[in-house]
Order: C-alpha cells, then sequence, then structure tokens
C-alpha cells in the first residue's frame, strides 16, 4: 500500500505575497491506536494482545518518569527521545531563574536504520481533496456577513464547516479575525463563541 500524499500552500511571507509556493504532506488513512499496535505484534509473537498492551503502557510511563528525570531515552529500532525547554528572551543568563524554565516539547532523532528502512516507502497523490479550501479574505467576510445575518454567535465548528476549512486551519484563520477585529471572541477557553467584530463592517 502506498502512502498518499497531497500539496499544501505554504504561509507567504508578506514580503513574498506575490509567490505561492506549495510543499508535499502525507494525508493519514487514520490513526493506530494502542489496542492495534498490540494486535499486529500479537499476530507475529506468542504474547497476548492484553499482555502487549500492557507492556506498551508500562512503556509510556517508564519513559515519562526517565524524561522527568533529565535523562535522554534510546529505544532500539526507533530513535532517542529528549525534553526541550522554554524560557523568556533574555541577554543574560543570570537574568532567569529556574521557576521561569518550562517544559516545551519532545524532541525525537530517528535512527539511522529507521530511515534507511523508511526510504523505500511509496508514495501516491490523494485523488480527491481532503485539506481546506483556499479561500480570499473577501469570500471569508462575505460567508460571516451571511452567517451573521441569521446567528448571534459561532463555534469554531461553524466557522470550519463554513469554511470547508480543517480544524488547524480553521483555528489559524479565527485568530487572524480576531487579531483584525472582525471577530470577538466570549466565553471560556474551552467553549468559545465568537461574535461579529467591527472590522467586518454591515
Amino acid at each position: 500500500m502506498a502512502v498518499q500524499y497531497d500539496f499544501y500552500k505554504n504561509p507567504s511571507p508578506k514580503e513574498n505575497e506575490g509567490q505561492t509556493c506549495y510543499h508535499a504532506r502525507v494525508v493519514p488513512y487514520g490513526t493506530t491506536d494502542t489496542v492495534a499496535l498490540a494486535e499486529r505484534i500479537h499476530s507475529r509473537c506468542t504474547v497476548t494482545p492484553a499482555d502487549v498492551k500492557a507492556v506498551l503502557t508500562s512503556l509510556s510511563d517508564v519513559v515519562i518518569d526517565e524524561l522527568k528525570a533529565g535523562n535522554r531515552v534510546h529505544i532500539d529500532g526507533l530513535g532517542y527521545l529528549q525534553i526541550t525547554l522554554e524560557c523568556p528572551t533574555v541577554q543574560s543568563p543570570k537574568e532567569v531563574r529556574a521557576e521561569s524554565i518550562r517544559f516545551k516539547s519532545i524532541a525525537f532523532r530517528p535512527e539511522a536504520e529507521l530511515k534507511k528502512r523508511l526510504c523505500t516507502t511509496k508514495f501516491e497523490r490523494i485523488s480527491a481533496k481532503r485539506h481546506s479550501v483556499e479561500l480570499a479574505d473577501g469570500q471569508i467576510d462575505e460567508l460571516l456577513a451571511s452567517f451573521f445575518a441569521t446567528h448571534i454567535y459561532m463555534s469554531r465548528s461553524d466557522f470550519q464547516s463554513l469554511c470547508g476549512y480543517t480544524r488547524p486551519t480553521a483555528n489559524r484563520r479565527l485568530k487572524e479575525l480576531r487579531e483584525s477585529g472582525k471577530l470577538q471572541i466570549v466565553g471560556t477557553r474551552r467553549s468559545s463563541l465568537y461574535v461579529k467584530g467591527e472590522g467586518l463592517g454591515e
């Protein structure tokens, strides 16, 4: 089975607004969870799916403990895991106290053998477009104006369906619309709603 891909438009810096470039990105078939992994591993050995799942769960817990202890974790056949940090921008290390250092993310460095085995992957372009459509700012404004003609509030999912966006693109465009004053956010962070802003006009 070949990995499906499609082309996505690069975010263009303002100084290069006239140039449109694209990059290829994998379009996942789905997500393989722990249960599915356990079944696949069971099919290759005599260990039961329940035992495999228990080991995978324990592996997750142990890896977290080791990372929190400041260790780098190496998993044979996969690669290395290590936490990354963030802190305020400073001109001297003396300006930052330990309380200001925060966990940022997990850095993963794959093993050379893993990358070598993946080099033989076959790819094919997806036949049906599954990522966000491209809309000009004026088109989005018209869609919003039409929506707010009959609604007071808009949710993220409303906006996503209205514009045909994926969730990440919808969140990014909503942020841009808030910053431009076309939308205003109300409610809590977990249940955010949006109302028409002055920047959207009549």
